[in-house]
């Protein structure tokens, strides 16, 4: 039986029709009810929802291509956007982003004094990495000329900039060139992709980007969404989520939690050698040797 999801926008009551619940979407994929969270009928409608409020599909971030490699450059992985636009923005202000030799030590500065974001100072993290890799980009930008008459090529050149990998380059290509032909796998996007059984815990983006990105796209496809607004989609609606987001996916996929084997032997083996310490401490005078009857002692 199929569903039916109604809209009121300026006095136009509007009707969207979807599969049934139970139907699938891809193997293995139902569509689910789009009233209940983050199931694809749910992303779907929501899509859908969006139409009138975002028609606009500009996703630039800078002026000129290199404005934009530098933006996305400086956010990303542990680094709240707020947080990233502003030291770009920093950057920009500075003359940085112009200049085809800034030293790391320039950059460093900069990103090193505080940051205004929601009328409060916070620092940027990875000042280090950061100021040597951004350095090295801004040499080779003026240096050689940029592809960026196609996705897959400008994305390729990207990924040989120091400090960015296939999803800091997938962003900078949908940015730039409007690109549906790529998805940025932000951790958004896979936790809501594991809550609907799109990815599994065995996939990991640093080693299976491509084959993760290609059942995104099939994904967004045969829910009728364009990639790149559904991939900007999830992350907004996930990133405001917050737990309730994280909860589900833990719920769904526990081992979304801890990395699987090895990490978790490891850590396993951590736990014990770190027990057996704190019976060494507790029990035995810190003077003496570990007790050769104590059966704690013999692990």
């Amino acid at each position: 039986m199929s569903q039916i999801a109604v809209r009121s926008y300026k006095q136009l009551v509007e009707k969207f029709e979807l599969p049934d619940p139970e139907e699938q979407i891809m193997p293995g994929i139902i569509w689910g009810r789009f009233d209940q969270l983050f199931t694809p009928a749910y992303w779907s409608v929501q899509a859908w929802q969006n139409t009138y409020e975002n028609t606009n599909s500009n996703y630039r971030i800078g002026n000129t291509v290199i404005e934009e490699i530098v933006a996305c450059s400086l956010g990303g992985y542990g680094i709240p956007a707020e947080v990233g636009l502003a030291a770009f923005y920093r950057i920009r202000e500075s003359g940085l982003v112009s200049n085809n030799s800034p030293s790391e030590n320039e950059i460093f500065k900069i990103l090193s004094e505080p940051l205004m974001v929601h009328e409060r100072k916070v620092h940027y993290r990875f000042v280090n990495q950061r100021s040597k890799n951004l350095s090295l980009i801004l040499k080779r930008l003026f240096d050689e000329e940029i592809p960026v008459t196609d996705s897959y090529a400008f994305r390729q050149w990207l990924i040989r900039l120091p400090g960015i990998g296939l999803k800091t380059a997938s962003w900078i290509t949908r940015n730039w060139l409007n690109s549906d032909m790529l998805a940025i796998l932000a951790i958004h996007v896979l936790r809501a992709g594991m809550i609907m059984g799109l990815f599994y815990p065995t996939e990991y983006p640093n080693r299976n980007y491509l084959a993760m990105e290609n059942k995104f796209i099939t994904f967004a496809k045969n829910i009728r969404v364009q990639p790149s607004k559904l991939d900007t989609l999830i992350w907004s609606q996930m990133r405001e989520a917050g737990k309730v987001a994280i909860r589900a996916a833990n719920k769904v996929v526990p081992a979304f939690r801890l990395p699987a084997f090895p990490f978790r032997r490891f850590a396993k083996k951590v736990t014990r050698i770190t027990r057996h310490v704190a019976h060494l401490i507790y029990n035995h005078p810190i003077q003496q040797f570990p007790s050769p009857y104590c059966a704690a002692c013999s692990v």
